[in-house]
């Protein structure tokens, strides 16, 4: 999925490009370290910024799971600004590490009296079809 940047009203520049290139040639979420590593010219805070400009206009989305590890997955959805969720389930392989955002809603029924529940996260560990 190539991400426009003229679509998010975004300036195209080197960082914006390589990021939306990394996220456009992958098909599940990349870790932190990750792109840390693939994009070593920039620093961290720049790639922080661009992570949280890129979030914040709906382009991709933060999946932290259990250990604190934070992995970044680009929206396959139409979001924006004004509406950035969507109910979806992060999938994470024990063996290959790989996590993925698998397009199931999560089928969990929560009533809690007084709250409005806005988006579901679930997070859930396995092994994936590749390393079964």
């Amino acid at each position: 999925m190539k991400i426009e940047l003229k679509k998010y009203k975004l300036k195209h520049t080197p960082i914006r490009e390589e990021l939306s290139k990394l996220f456009s040639d992958t098909s599940s979420a990349i870790s932190l370290s990750e792109i840390h590593d693939k994009l070593k010219k920039y620093d961290r805070v720049t790639i922080y910024r661009t992570l949280s400009t890129f979030s914040n206009k709906g382009i991709i989305h933060k999946i932290m799971n259990d250990t604190g590890a934070v992995f970044y997955a680009p929206c396959r959805h139409e979001c924006d600004e004004q509406g950035h969720t969507h109910d979806h389930i992060h999938f994470e392989c024990q063996k290959c590490k790989n996590v993925e955002c698998l397009e199931v809603e999560p089928n969990i029924n929560i009533n809690l009296n007084g709250y409005k529940i806005e988006e579901t996260l679930v997070n859930v560990r396995g092994v994936c079809p590749n390393c079964s």
